[in-house]
């Protein structure tokens, strides 16, 4: 998945820890699987930081990666997303007040090992 082995431990750790604090939350105990998945979803999306992006937010950095005239079809690799989450993350932590700033490398490793997963 991830180049480094060292890395690849942190982050396996980090994975581990994720889904750990989502059984944590006890989400699979709503009934509704449509209700079960949108809450692991919105867990997700906290943890990493993406309930502060915005959508201009994702335009931008998708222009800045040559991904928006890019065909529908293409398939990203590992490096590419990283790119573009990164650039997502740090444009974000620009425009958050120094009170608010994020962790972008946490954000960045976390989100980007669940899309691989996921994927």
């Amino acid at each position: 998945m991830i180049e480094d082995s060292g890395k690849r431990g942190n982050t396996m750790a980090e994975r581990r820890q994720l889904f750990a604090e989502m059984r944590a939350q006890d989400l699979d105990r709503i009934r509704l699987s449509t209700y079960r998945t949108a809450c692991k979803l919105r867990f997700v999306q906290k943890k990493c930081n993406l309930h502060l992006v915005d959508i201009w937010n994702v335009i931008e950095a998708l222009r800045e990666n040559a991904l928006n005239n890019l065909d529908p079809n293409t398939e990203l690799n590992v490096s590419r997303l990283e790119a573009v989450l990164s650039t997502i993350f740090y444009q974000l932590n620009k425009r958050m007040p120094t009170t608010h700033q994020i962790h972008v490398e946490q954000s960045i490793s976390l989100l980007l090992n669940f899309l691989l997963a996921a994927f």
